[in-house]
């Protein structure tokens, strides 16, 4: 029975102890970073992840560093990564890393220039990566990374090192696992042979950016396993075999930007596995057939940006793998016979500006899909079976250079290009291109030239090439059917040329033909049905020609562009049934009023239409009256001033209207009715200056409404409000008016209608006040822009009614004082961006700004503000963004809490930095970033208002306490205020007659001192009258630091402990009295347990 019973329990105890253990969460990160992120201040955990947490400690040095690094070890979580930005430290020393378990540190610009022995210790069984980037480090103790027993990887990115130590690494435990070393961008000029030599692991090695003139014999000895060497940007001077000769693993080199002005023969000849060599930037003058001897697995090499002026006959027949070859930039004036032959594996040959005026014969032979790059030359002459047996020429460009006409034979019968690039040349005939047997051509580029025409039979049978771009030449002519040999041919770009006229058979039949481009030439006349046959024509480019009418267009077109022609008609039957036409460009014609119910006949699905700047004095209702498929009509820059009942017709899925910049001056009522789906309305830079009611009935649908750039001085009557029938206004703009007022009907209101107006801009208007009127209709408001008005006053409780605004804009106003009655400035709590910059504001309740959490965003500037109060600066230490620049601040105590703000940025904004003081005069016109705390003095009757710590003259420490303990010592605590570079204590007790009565030092990481109150008594009360205990810091590099009134304080009374013998107690300690909830609930579950097994055994 008792066996029965125990069974649920036990089970019921097993699920309770599950509840209590289990911690993982599916979907979130292993390690998390701590719930409370102030304990690890001033650093900060980025995020967590499986296998640690990413913490950034930026703008600290050593003394507060160190205690939050207590505080991580405490947390006994791994450590990803621990990056220190911008730290105050010279000298990197002490046990700073102790407990923490951390797999990358990086430390970046920090004057950081010596790191001492066993800097490391506690992170050396777990660093893998070590990063120093931007310091000026330029001595490490040899054991400083000696000890790294399992790093893999160290950067030293910017340093100050002119020298590298022969032991740096001599009997280390760093030679262990060390397979990257990076010194790069530095001052190193001496690289001593024995540096390396114990790293018998390494694989990359970085020495780039640094003043390397001169290498070593052996340089790199017993580096044979390294793979990778860079030594670009220095200033080498010569490169030989007995630099590199253990290199037997070098795989990737890079000797670029030196002033190599020779390749000796055989350097690279032990290296023979080399894939990758970058020798560009330097100054080679010539290459031979010994300079890649033995480079049998080279497939990279980078020879741009030298002098070279001569490659030798056979100079890359020893490298038969190579795929990229790079001569850009160089001197080379031809190509000669036999340069590039028989290279099976190329892939890119690069020739690109140099000074080629010629191609020899055989200069290109047996070559095979490869990019060919001569463009930005001086070319000329292209000889006789130049390019033999060039398969499948991947691309071969000839661009930006002086060709006129090269020989048909320059190409053999198998040679071929898929993309031929002749742009920039001087051709005057598509004749002179020889692509006869290009079979294989896909794109042919000769725009930019001086063609011409193009004639009869230039184009042989091309079953591949689909773009032709013949653009920017001066084509007038193009003869009959000439692309019909071109039967995959899909876009053709004609665009900037002299063409006056289009046949009906210069194009004829492209069935293939998709985009035509005649845009930018002198067209006036298109036969009628030279473009009809061109059956899947989908874009075709008329626009900037002189067209005067319209012709016979291809039903399958989805878009027409025909804008900046002198069109001035559109008869009947102008139009095909089109079932595809989409988009119809029209602007920048001549139209004016001449459209009618037959212009537009025909088609069927348009659903843009575009007719600016076309003179047009009254809405084209009949035109458009047929377009029922029309979504969007632009008409902006017209002549429109009248607006008639249903002035649109119905338009049943018209979404946009617009008719900026016409002079429309009167609207009648229901104008826009039969627009039932309008949702943007543009009515901007008008001449509006009064809307009658129901003018917007019928528009249900819409969303915006752009009423800016007009004359409007008010939108409502006493009964009835213009917008009262706009049901789904969301955003409305009533910008740059003449607006004095708003009342309780201008904007839409209704007890029963849920009216939804979100952003409203009533910016460069004439209002002097906001009353109580402008909260009618705008409670849902989430921006209100209200300025660049003439406000001076705000009623009582207007800005608290706005109850969702998110923001509002009060700029370029004349509020002055904001304190001069209640409840006048009182914030939406919703509220998170505020501006009244450019006022001229003196009283602030910035109370009301500090309680609206949610505020993020406050734009103070060019106001007339004295005082920034500290709790207005708390808010900007909690992430609020302030703008407080171009006030007259008065700079006395009460702006050291600002001051102090910006000493803690790591790079204060362009707006603190200019932030200046007015007054007193001693401080007139500085930068409050620049003056020093003493000079930030508070006058006598403000000593009280600021006597918070918050105002005293930053100090490097201060005191937490001094007082005596039943021990029978005086005991000191203190904490570190100051960002700057702090380390190391000295604390020390003076008399009154400035006698040392006692004196020690602290390490950065201690922050109590204890001193026996005996030893203190022994000097006399004589010396102790009057005494005072201080504190002075040092930075990292042991030079004391200034000293403070503030680190001294009277020392407190000093007594005895008085001591009582009772007997002899030996008392134990219980532990700590705080348990954890999980083992609080396993007790409470265990006690439970037994009273149930008791009262079952009863």
């Amino acid at each position: 029975m008792i066996q029965l019973r125990l069974r649920p329990i036990v089970l019921l105890l097993l699920q309770l102890f599950a509840l209590v253990s289990s911690e993982y969460i599916y979907g979130e990160p292993k390690f998390k970073c701590p719930r409370k992120p102030q304990v690890l201040y001033p650093c900060l955990c980025v995020n967590g992840s499986d296998v640690g947490i990413f913490v950034r400690c930026e703008n600290t040095n050593l003394a507060t560093l160190s205690v939050a690094l207590q505080n991580l070890a405490s947390l006994e979580l791994p450590v990803e990564e621990l990056t220190i930005y911008k730290g105050h430290f010279v000298r990197l020393f002490g046990p700073l890393f102790a407990h923490i378990k951390a797999r990358v540190l990086t430390i970046e610009e920090t004057p950081l220039a010596t790191i001492e022995d066993y800097v490391f210790y506690g992170m050396n069984n777990t660093l893998e990566q070590v990063k120093l980037l931007r310091t000026n480090l330029s001595h490490v103790g040899q054991l400083g990374f000696g000890i790294l027993g399992k790093t893999r990887e160290l950067v030293i990115d910017g340093h100050a090192f002119e020298k590298l130590p022969k032991d740096l690494f001599l009997g280390q435990e760093i030679t262990n696992k060390l397979e990257i070393i990076r010194f790069t961008n530095g001052l190193l000029s001496d690289l001593p042979v024995e540096t390396f030599q114990p790293l018998r692991k390494l694989k990359t090695l970085d020495l780039h950016g640094n003043q390397l003139e001169n290498l070593k014999r052996n340089q790199f000895k017993n580096l044979r396993e390294l793979e990778l060497l860079d030594i670009s940007h220095n200033k080498i001077k010569k490169l030989e075999a007995q630099h590199i000769s253990d290199l037997t693993k070098l795989g990737w080199c890079n000797v670029s930007h030196n002033a190599l002005t020779e390749l000796s023969r055989g350097t690279f000849a032990r290296n023979s596995v080399l894939k990758v060599l970058n020798l560009s930037h330097n100054k080679i003058g010539k290459l031979d057939a010994n300079s890649f001897r033995g480079m049998r697995f080279l497939r990279r090499l980078f020879l741009s940006d030298n002098a070279i002026t001569d490659v030798g006959r056979g100079t890359f027949g020893s490298v038969a793998r190579i795929g990229t070859i790079d001569l850009a930039r160089n001197k080379l004036k031809k190509i000669e016979y036999q340069m590039f032959t028989q290279m099976n594996y190329v892939e890119l040959v690069d020739l690109a500006e140099n000074n080629i005026t010629k191609i020899e014969k055989n200069s290109f032979k047996d070559i095979y899909q490869a990019v060919i790059n001569i463009s930005h030359n001086a070319l000329e002459l292209i000889e006789t079976a130049a390019f033999e047996n060039c398969i499948n020429i991947t691309k071969l460009d000839l661009s930006h250079n002086r060709l006129a006409n090269f020989s048909r034979r320059s190409f053999d019968e198998t040679t071929f290009a898929t993309e031929f690039q002749l742009s920039f040349n001087v051709f005057t005939n598509l004749a002179q291109i020889p692509i006869q047997n290009m079979s294989g051509l896909r794109i042919l580029n000769v725009s930019h030239n001086n063609i011409t025409e193009i004639p009869k039979n230039c184009f042989p049978k091309l079953y591949e090439l689909h773009t032709i771009d013949v653009s920017h030449n001066n084509i007038s002519q193009i003869f009959n059917g000439v692309f019909q040999t071109l039967f995959s041919l899909r876009s053709i770009d004609l665009s900037y040329n002299s063409m006056r006229e289009i046949k009906s058979s210069t194009f004829g039949t492209l069935p293939t033909l998709l985009e035509m481009n005649l845009s930018h030439n002198k067209l006036v006349n298109v036969m009628r049905g030279s473009l009809a046959k061109l059956t899947s024509l989908r874009q075709l480019f008329l626009n900037n020609n002189r067209l005067e009418k319209l012709f016979q267009l291809p039903i399958s077109l989805n878009e027409l562009y025909l804008s900046h022609n002198n069109i001035s008609s559109i008869p009947a039957g102008t139009w095909p049934v089109m079932n595809s036409l989409i988009y119809l460009d029209l602007s920048h014609n001549q139209l004016a009023d001449n459209l009618d119910g037959q212009s537009f006949t025909g088609l069927l699905v348009v659903q843009r239409l575009l007719l600016q700047s076309n003179g047009i004095s009254k809405p084209p209702l009949e035109a458009v009256a047929v377009m029922s498929t029309l979504q969007y009509l632009y008409l902006e820059n017209n002549n429109i001033s009248v607006l008639e009942r249903s002035a649109f017709g119905k338009l049943p899925v018209l979404f946009e209207l617009n008719l900026y910049g016409n002079q429309v001056s009167d609207i009648s009522k229901r104008a826009f009715e039969g627009l039932l789906q309008l949702l943007t309305l543009n009515l901007s830079s008008n001449g509006l200056r009064q809307l009658p009611n129901d003018i917007f009935i019928g528009l249900p649908s819409l969303r915006t409404l752009d009423l800016s750039h007009n004359a409007l001085s008010k939108l409502d009557n006493k009964t009835h409000g213009v917008l009262d029938d706009l049901l789904s206004l969301e955003t409305l703009n009533l910008s740059h008016n003449r607006i004095s007022f708003v009342t309780k009907k201008t904007f839409p209101s209704h007890q029963y209608i849920p009216y939804n107006l979100k952003y409203l801009d009533l910016s460069y208007n004439q209002m002097p006040v906001l009353t109580y009127d402008i909260t009618f209709g705008t409670k849902k408001l989430l921006k209100l822009n209200v300025s660049h008005n003439q406000i001076n006053e705000l009623r009582r409780g207007v800005l608290s009614n706005f109850t969702s605004l998110q923001s509002l804009d009060l700029s370029h106003n004349e509020l002055t004082n904001l304190m001069s009655e209640e409840h006048i400035f009182d914030l939406p709590k919703n509220l998170s961006s505020l501006d009244i910059s450019h006022n001229q504001i003196y009283h602030l309740p910035f109370g009301n700004l500090i309680k609206t959490k949610s505020l993020k965003y406050i734009d103070l500037r060019n106001n007339s503000l004295e005082d920034i109060p500290a709790s207005l600066v708390a808010t900007m230490h909690n992430g609020s963004q302030v703008l407080l620049a171009e006030n007259p601040l008065y700079c006395g105590c009460n702006v050291r809490p600002l001051k102090h703000f910006m000493l803690q940025q790591t790079a204060p904004s362009e707006d603190l930095s200019s932030v200046s003081c007015q007054t007193p005069s001693i401080v007139k016109d500085q930068h409050l970033l620049n003056i020093e705390d003493e000079y930030l003095n508070c006058r006598e009757d403000e000593l009280e208002l600021y006597a918070g710590n918050e105002y005293k003259q930053l100090t490097d420490v201060r005191f937490r306490e001094v007082q005596t303990n039943k021990a029978g010592n005086l005991t000191m605590r203190w904490f570190v205020s100051a960002i700057a570079d702090v380390a190391d204590f000295n604390v020390y007790i003076r008399s009154s007659s400035n006698e040392i009565l006692h004196q020690a030092d602290y390490a950065y990481n201690q922050r109590t001192a204890e001193i026996p109150v005996a030893e203190l008594l022994s000097h006399g009360d004589a010396k102790l009258g009057g005494a005072e205990i201080c504190i002075v810091a040092r930075d990292s590099d042991g030079n004391t630091r200034r000293w403070f009134a503030g680190q001294c304080q009277p020392l407190p009374s000093l007594k005895l402990p008085r001591t009582f013998f009772f007997g002899n107690f030996n008392v134990r300690g219980s532990g700590s009295a705080t348990k954890s909830p999980n083992t609080c609930l396993l007790y409470i579950a265990l006690t439970l347990f037994v009273i149930h097994i008791q009262y079952i055994q009863q």
